[in-house]
C-alpha cells in the first residue's frame, strides 16, 4: 500500500512531520498521559478479565480450553481471542495496567494514522482529510477500550482499504491475496469479530458481480473476490477451535437474549453522548449524497448501506461503519470541490485552510518513535531507575469495589460459601479476587441462557431467587449500594452486612 500523499515529493517543509504523524503523536500522547488512560481500562471490566485469562495462559504455557473462573460454570470454553489476551497480559506483567494502556493507545493511534494516510493518498487535501479523520475519531471514541476489539478496528480498516483499492485498480490481485490471507489467520486468533473481514470481502464480491452484469467492471474482478473469500474463510480455520469457532459465534448471534444482555450488542441509543459522532457522520453522509450526488456503484451501496444497517442493529458496529465510510465521503467531497474550484465558496475554503504544506514522512516516523519510546520509559521508570512510578494507572475505586475487595482479602473469615456479584463487576472480580470465583461475568456467549436466566432471577430479584442461591451454595453477595437485592437481604434475619461503603455492600449469610 502506497499511502504517501501525492505531493510528498516536493521539497517544501521536509524537516516537519506529516499531518498523519502529528495525528498519531497527539492521539497517542493524549491517551497515555491524561486521565483518558484510566477510561481505557475501566469503562468496563473486560480488560481485567482478559488480563486474568492471559496471565493463566502464560503461567500454564497453553491455550485455555476449560473455564475455571466462575463457580457456576465448569466446562469447555472457546478461546476466540487468546493471542491478544496473551499480548495484553505480557505487557501488563512488565508495566502493570500501563502495559494495557500502551498497547491500546498504539492501536488506536495507528488506526487513525493509517486512515489519514489513505485519504491523502487518494487525493484528499490535508485540511479536509484531517477534518474527516477527526469526525471518525469522535465516532469511534465510544469504543476506545483496552480490549481485543481494537485489533478488529485496525484490521477492518486495512481490509477495507485494500479491497477499495483493488476495485479502483490500484492494488493487484496478487498483493490482495498475499496481504489479506495471512492477516485473516492472525485476525482469527486475535478477536472473535474476524468475520468482519469476510463480510467486507463478500460485500465487494457481490457488488462487483452486480457491476459486472451491467458491464461497468470486468467479470474477472468479482471471480477473484469470490476466490479470496474462500481462501480467507479457509485461512480463518487456522485457530485452536477450527470450525467450532464459527459454530460458537453463529449460535451466540442467533440468541436475541444473549446478544441484548450486553449493551454494545444492542441498537445504538442516539440520546447518549457517545453517539454524537455517529449522528454527525450520518449528517455529513446525507448532505453529501443530496448535494454532491455522487455516481454510486453497487459495491458502494452495499458497503455503505450494509454497514449502515448493521450499525442500527448493534452499536458495536459503529467504529467499523466510520472507518469504512470515511474514504467514500472524502472522495465525494474532493471530487465536488475540484469540479467547483472556481466557485466563491471553494476559493474561500482554499484561502481559509492556507496553502498545502508538504512535509516529510521520514520526520514523522522519527517523531512517532520518539513519542512511543518516551512514554515507554516513563511507564517503566521504577524498573529502570527505581523509585516511585511517574505514571500510575489503576482501576478507580469510584467505579469498582476496590476497597471491598481489599477488606475481603484481609478478612477472609467474614464470608463463607460462594459469591453472588454484580454483572458489570464480574471481569474485575475474576482478576482482583482470585480467592473466590464470581457467579457471573461478561462472557454470556460461553455459559448460555440457563445461567443467564438464573442470574436474572436472583439479580432482579424475582420469586425463586432463594432456590438459585441454594443451587449454587451462595453464602455472600457483593453488590452496589443501591442494588435491590440488598434491600431484601437487609430484611432477612439470616443475612447480615459485613462491609459497606459508598461503592459496595457485602452481605453474608449468618453461620
Amino acid at each position: 500500500m502506497n499511502a504517501a500523499s501525492p505531493n510528498t515529493d516536493k521539497p517544501t517543509g521536509r524537516w516537519l512531520p506529516s499531518f498523519s504523524a502529528m495525528i498519531w503523536v497527539v492521539l497517542f500522547l493524549g491517551l497515555t498521559l491524561t486521565s483518558a488512560r484510566t477510561v481505557l481500562i475501566s469503562a468496563d471490566s473486560d480488560p481485567a478479565l482478559h488480563r486474568q485469562l492471559g496471565n493463566w495462559m502464560i503461567q500454564n504455557h497453553t491455550i485455555v480450553h476449560e473455564d475455571n473462573l466462575l463457580h457456576t460454570y465448569h466446562g469447555p470454553t472457546i478461546a476466540k481471542e487468546w493471542a491478544s489476551e496473551i499480548f495484553f497480559a505480557a505487557a501488563s506483567r512488565c508495566l502493570g495496567w500501563n502495559g494495557f494502556v500502551l498497547i491500546a493507545a498504539s492501536l488506536i493511534a495507528t488506526c487513525f494514522w493509517l486512515l489519514h494516510r489513505q485519504l491523502l493518498a487518494e487525493g484528499c487535501d490535508a485540511a479536509l482529510a484531517t477534518g474527516l479523520v477527526l469526525v471518525a475519531m469522535l465516532t469511534c471514541s465510544m469504543h476506545w477500550l483496552a480490549r481485543p476489539l481494537l485489533f478488529t478496528h485496525l484490521l477492518a480498516l486495512v481490509f477495507a482499504w485494500l479491497l477499495r483499492w483493488f476495485q479502483q485498480g490500484r492494488v493487484s490481485a496478487r498483493r490482495l491475496f498475499l496481504v489479506l490471507t495471512p492477516l485473516m489467520v492472525l485476525w482469527a486468533n486475535l478477536h472473535g469479530a474476524f468475520m468482519t473481514g469476510l463480510v467486507l470481502i463478500a460485500m465487494h464480491a457481490v457488488g462487483s458481480a452486480i457491476d459486472a452484469s451491467r458491464h461497468s467492471v470486468p467479470p474477472a474482478k468479482y471471480k477473484l473476490l469470490v476466490v479470496l473469500l474462500l481462501v480467507c474463510s479457509a485461512a480463518s480455520l487456522a485457530n485452536p477451535m477450527g470450525w467450532e469457532l464459527y459454530a460458537h459465534i453463529l449460535n451466540f448471534f442467533r440468541s436475541h437474549e444473549l446478544t441484548t444482555m450486553t449493551t454494545e450488542f444492542a441498537s445504538p441509543n442516539f440520546h447518549t453522548t457517545g453517539m454524537r459522532g455517529l449522528l454527525f457522520l450520518l449528517l455529513l453522509l446525507a448532505a453529501a449524497l443530496m448535494i454532491v450526488r455522487p455516481k454510486l456503484h453497487a459495491t458502494d451501496v452495499l458497503v455503505i448501506g450494509g454497514w449502515g444497517c448493521l450499525v442500527l442493529l448493534s452499536a458495536r458496529n459503529v467504529p467499523i461503519f466510520a472507518l469504512v465510510t470515511t474514504p467514500y465521503l472524502a472522495q465525494w467531497l474532493t471530487e465536488f470541490m475540484r469540479s467547483h474550484e472556481n466557485s466563491r465558496w471553494c476559493r474561500l475554503y482554499r484561502e481559509s485552510t492556507g496553502s498545502e504544506l508538504v512535509v516529510s514522512h521520514t520526520a514523522g516516523g522519527v517523531l512517532m518513535i520518539a513519542a512511543f519510546v518516551s512514554v515507554l520509559l516513563l511507564m517503566a521508570k521504577p524498573r529502570i531507575a527505581g523509585g516511585p512510578p511517574i505514571l500510575i494507572t489503576h482501576l478507580p475505586s469510584s467505579r469498582y469495589p476496590v476497597v471491598a475487595v481489599d477488606y475481603l482479602q484481609s478478612h477472609p473469615r467474614v464470608v463463607h460459601g460462594e459469591m453472588f456479584n454484580y454483572f458489570l463487576w464480574g471481569g474485575y472480580l475474576d482478576f482482583a479476587l482470585p480467592e473466590w470465583k464470581p457467579f457471573i461475568d461478561s462472557r454470556t456467549d460461553m455459559y448460555g441462557l440457563e445461567l443467564v436466566h438464573e442470574f436474572e432471577t436472583a439479580n432482579d430479584p424475582k420469586p425463586g431467587w432463594e432456590a438459585v442461591f441454594a443451587k449454587y451454595n451462595v453464602g455472600w453477595t457483593l453488590l452496589p449500594v443501591q442494588h435491590p437485592l440488598n434491600q431484601i437481604l437487609q430484611l432477612r434475619p439470616d443475612w447480615q452486612p459485613v462491609f459497606s461503603n459508598e461503592q459496595a455492600v457485602v452481605f453474608a449469610r449468618a453461620s
